[in-house]
């Protein structure tokens, strides 16, 4: 039995896919498109499986894996069976195109978008490409060269025929105003209103090197005025707790789904350059301290970073940087600094204007022949 589907979004296996993936669902019902006809597909192994069931939405997710670069015993055999498993996602794949019948596939990049991206080109159905990274992955660039369309965040992306809409933003970041949030977020955070806030994140696997400067600080602060909150990720959250100073008001936490009432209510961030992060900098402007990871495939959150510090739209640190001694007094003496605080949310801001037009789920529709969408609302 076939089922009525106006887009497949495919990828995933890392936060860093998924919530770009949730982002685009969230865009296309908000262009009017009933959640009834959009499907997700992504990897079994993947934090998809608890993100997209809170969308609502048909998902399946692939035994799909990506090639294991280090030789373990078990990476090796996972290796060796890698090619099984490509041959059932791409079975399962054929199989899902054959139910759903979408109008379109939209992908966003990794090894579990590659079954859905493959077997629509085979089907002749379009296939979308959306590139939020500076460095667009292996996956993204090989299905560019056949797809319909590429929707890319920059300007002076590698991919042939780009279309710049901006990256996909959550409706949650995208609903966010700093100026009239602000104050309700930090009651909502437990914050006084005397204090500034200071939070620090490392992605959604947390980092060594933002963890052990948060350590350093919460000893170094000696000031009641300053609130800390610091994701710390999961990974790490059962490790000792720092030395707090006297006085300073500080919570740990190793995962948090109130990012945006940090974004909205923080006078400073420092964080992880990767492109979700970045992007929902620019599109909230709010200031921040960007710590790129030096281990990021082919630099890429270098290239993040970048793209935010030539516009003066960030204060970029490296990881040797973070990690001196002095690097506690640059922070507090910039979160201090309430003029140069404003310039790097103004500039921040003005990089995220293409976002918050929400250009990109109407670019998606565009590809779909005819563009009628009456017949994808709720009341079809």
């Amino acid at each position: 039995m076939t089922e009525k589907t106006f887009a497949v979004v495919t990828g995933g296996g890392t936060s860093g896919h998924v919530v770009p993936a949730m982002a685009i669902v969230e865009g296309l019902e908000d262009l009017g498109i009933d959640s009834r006809y959009l499907a997700y597909v992504g990897a079994m192994r993947g934090v998809e499986t608890s993100l997209i069931p809170q969308l609502g939405i048909r998902a399946a997710y692939l035994p799909i894996a990506g090639l294991q670069r280090s030789m373990s015993p078990r990476n090796i055999w996972r290796n060796l069976i890698l090619p099984i498993r490509l041959l059932r996602c791409s079975v399962a794949a054929k199989k899902l195109m054959s139910q759903w019948t979408p109008s379109v596939v939209v992908s966003v990049g990794g090894y579990a978008s590659e079954p859905m991206s493959r077997a629509a080109l085979k089907a002749g159905i379009p296939l979308v490409c959306v590139s939020y990274d500076r460095t667009p992955g292996l996956a993204t660039r090989r299905q560019a060269q056949k797809s319909s369309a590429n929707l890319v965040a920059f300007g002076d992306s590698p991919l042939p025929r780009p279309i710049v809409t901006g990256a996909p933003v959550r409706r949650s970041i995208l609903a966010i105003d700093r100026s009239l949030q602000g104050m309700g977020a930090r009651e909502e955070l437990g914050v006084p209103s005397r204090n500034l806030l200071l939070v620090i994140v490392g992605g959604s696997l947390g980092s060594a090197v933002l963890n052990t400067f948060a350590a350093k600080l919460v000893g170094d602060v000696g000031a009641r005025d300053i609130s800390i909150i610091h994701v710390c990720g999961e990974r790490y959250a059962h490790e000792p707790m720092p030395k707090v100073a006297d006085g300073v008001q500080y919570e740990r936490i190793g995962y948090t789904d109130k990012m945006n009432l940090m974004l909205a209510a923080a006078d400073l961030v420092v964080c992880r350059a990767g492109a979700s992060t970045v992007n929902e900098i620019a599109c909230v402007g709010v200031p921040s301290v960007v710590v790129p990871w030096s281990g990021s495939a082919g630099g890429h959150q270098v290239l993040n970073a970048n793209w935010l510090s030539a516009a003066d739209a960030a204060v970029v640190m490296t990881e040797d940087e973070i990690s001196k001694s002095n690097a506690s007094g640059v922070v507090l003496d910039l979160i201090r600094d309430s003029r140069r605080l404003a310039e790097i949310s103004s500039n921040a801001r003005n990089l995220g204007a293409s976002m918050r037009e929400r250009t990109l789920p109407a670019a998606i529709v565009s590809v779909v022949n005819g563009g009628d969408m009456e017949q994808w609302s709720a009341h079809a």
